[in-house]
């Protein structure tokens, strides 16, 4: 029997998983096998050292352990699919534990279709995946709910999160760091005590997502230069919408920033960011410029057209650019998540396509 290119080894009833025994059938497979789990819960953390297909279907991993519930020790090809993770620490967690959910060194790994909790404080659940040395890491339809720093790249690591549900992180969302370069499409961040999505140092392509409700900013961008466009995103209830810092370089293009209780768009004078047919609307400051050095005025200039409305301060330290500043965008329908602008005057502002964003906006208000 073949499912997708890979040969099916280990197929069990129902009834078989009190004797299952998920590491002795990952030793027992051969190189490009799958591995369907059988219902049922499971408490020991496994290594995966060649390539493979694991299918959790209705599968769960309950894991405290210090040690990753899944650990990649090989640089072929992995599928995670259909498993439910849960995960915390057994103990306080000491230097060089690693009680991660997955942990990825040198990998290449795909991620689909799985559930991630963090079960303990967020120090017993540091993070649900993490992405290191010049590994690639793809996650596609998948829930995260309750680690600290819940998707992490590092040390050159690429990839792709697309499609996903992150909730409730004690730091950040997402992290991408350590000159990797990743690309965030149709993501829901929410309810982080601090960050939604971060960049310190590499390069981030992030479109059509939706980041929302997080205590401090939506999007921290340094403080190591970070890289890339923020195109597309409906950044609502943040702290600070978009926060760029160090000498990144950036293209912030046809995004709605709404509702931020600092600043919608806050940058520093040494960086470099094209900032054009966006919509900051009904934050307490629209657009706000400081200075590398403390005390000294910021210089900064933005280039493009952008609708600045309804905000309680237009700006500060900055001088916007945009002919369209004042400019009701008359959102078509806000309240269900439809933020399509309606003014002929803000034709091309903002979401290129709002009724995509609104089913984002639907999938998240079921979860409040």
């Amino acid at each position: 029997m073949i499912l997708t290119a890979f040969t099916i080894t280990h197929i069990f009833a129902q009834d078989a998983s009190a004797n299952f025994d998920v590491q002795a059938a990952i030793e027992d497979a051969s190189s490009g096998d799958t591995i369907v789990i059988p219902a049922g819960t499971y408490t020991d953390p496994i290594t995966i050292d060649k390539e493979l297909t694991l299918d959790g279907r209705d599968a769960v991993l309950e894991i405290k352990s210090n040690r990753p519930a899944i650990q990649i020790d090989t640089s072929k090809a992995v599928v995670i699919r259909n498993l439910q993770i849960l995960q915390r620490a057994e103990t306080k967690p000491q230097q060089g534990d690693r009680p991660y959910a997955v942990y990825i060194y040198e990998g290449d790994v795909l991620i689909e279709d799985c559930t991630f909790k963090g079960t303990g404080s967020s120090a017993a659940s540091p993070c649900a995946v993490l992405a290191t040395e010049q590994s690639i890491l793809n996650i596609k339809n998948s829930r995260f709910d309750g680690f600290n720093f819940t998707i992490q790249f590092g040390n050159e690591s690429s990839g792709s999160v697309e499609d996903c549900l992150i909730m409730n992180p004690g730091h950040c969302g997402i992290t991408v760091a350590g000159s990797s370069e990743v690309s965030l499409t149709r993501n829901i961040v929410t309810g982080s005590r601090y960050h939604g999505i971060r960049c310190t140092g590499g390069e981030i392509i992030a479109d059509s997502n939706l980041v929302i409700a997080n205590r401090n900013r939506g999007f921290y961008l340094g403080n190591k230069s970070a890289f890339g466009t923020l195109s597309n995103n409906l950044i609502i209830d943040n702290a600070t919408g978009i926060n760029v810092f160090a000498n990144s370089k950036l293209s912030i293009i046809n995004n709605v920033i709404i509702g931020s209780s600092y600043a919608g768009l806050a940058i520093i004078d040494t960086a470099t960011v094209d900032f054009e047919n966006n919509v900051i609307t009904q934050n307490e400051r629209g657009v706000i410029g400081f200075s590398a050095v403390k005390g000294e005025t910021p210089s900064i200039k933005l280039r493009g057209e952008n609708i600045a409305f309804d905000n309680a301060t237009q700006s500060e330290g900055i001088k916007l650019p945009s002919e369209l500043i004042g400019v009701d965008p008359q959102f078509k329908d806000s309240g269900s998540g439809l933020f399509a602008a309606e003014e002929n005057k803000a034709h091309g502002m903002g979401l290129t396509n709002p009724e995509a964003m609104q089913s984002l906006w639907k999938k998240w208000e079921k979860t409040q």
